[in-house]
């Protein structure tokens, strides 16, 4: 049975979401993109938990978590994953990120390569220096809450503007993750837009320092970084999945957790 739970830290409340939490079962810990929440899991969940005890945890900032009192960088937001693990007194786990989650994860197996026994990064979104500086410019600007309520509208039209294909139930709950995380919803985009990865990954002389899945869609909205991953990461192993869209964890959940599970348990 899926449940929520907080972990109290300095900075405040870290909400998640999880199954199985306690068993003698090894660890899988999943972060999820911006500006959304460990909401795109709970279908998931399930199914992963049939091999592994998970918690899906709430970027701090985003979903039900506490916002920070200052802006994070990227080593910031890492090294909670080895916070959690901690507080579950588990030395090593798997982990997962997505999007935005996967830059946090990747950083995390560079600094306690030791601890994480494989990683999966899910659309990892690598950018030139020329998209870093522009989206720090100009892509995410806070959004003022106005009397009228046309702010809703305005994330309601930005929603679509990204996911022209997508649903009501899919906006509907893109547009809930929005509120929850306020005007201003792209702390943790700036983050990894003030991270030079490539320069970071090329510090490294052995990128085989755990077993890598790099998975994509060929619907996802970032499918076109997927080559600029594959070239960054060489000794990853590589799963592209046909018309898989971003939100493949919730839409296809039974056949997603299939793909996680083979790597993970092999």
């Amino acid at each position: 049975m899926t449940k929520r739970g907080y972990f109290d830290f300095d900075w405040g409340q870290l909400h998640y979401r999880s199954i199985n939490l306690g068993d003698d079962l090894p660890l899988l810990i999943m972060m999820h993109q911006s500006p959304l929440s460990s909401r795109n899991y709970e279908k998931l969940l399930p199914y992963l938990g049939k091999s592994f005890q998970v918690i899906a945890i709430d970027t701090p900032g985003f979903g039900n978590s506490d916002k920070l009192p200052i802006d994070w960088e990227v080593s910031n937001y890492a090294n909670l994953v080895f916070e959690c693990a901690d507080r579950l007194k588990q030395d090593q786990f798997y982990l997962f990120g997505r999007a935005t989650g996967t830059i946090f994860a990747l950083e995390a197996s560079l600094m306690q390569p030791e601890r994480i026994k494989k990683l999966i990064l899910h659309g990892m979104p690598v950018y030139t220096p020329e998209e870093r500086e522009q989206r720090l410019a100009d892509f995410a600007p806070p959004y003022e809450v106005l009397d009228d309520g046309s702010h809703f509208k305005w994330i309601w039209d930005r929603i679509h503007n990204e996911y022209p294909w997508i649903d009501a139930e899919l906006a509907t709950n893109n547009l809930k993750d929005f509120l929850d995380c306020g005007p201003d919803f792209a702390a943790s985009y700036r983050a990894i837009w003030r991270y030079d990865l490539p320069v970071r990954i090329a510090s490294f002389t052995d990128l085989t320092i755990m077993p890598i899945l790099l998975v994509a869609g060929a619907n996802d909205r970032i499918a076109f970084m997927h080559e600029r991953a594959v070239q960054l990461l060489p000794g990853a192993s590589v799963k592209y999945i046909d018309n898989a869209t971003d939100f493949v964890a919730e839409q296809d959940p039974e056949n997603f957790s299939q793909i996680l599970l083979n790597f993970l348990n092999n």
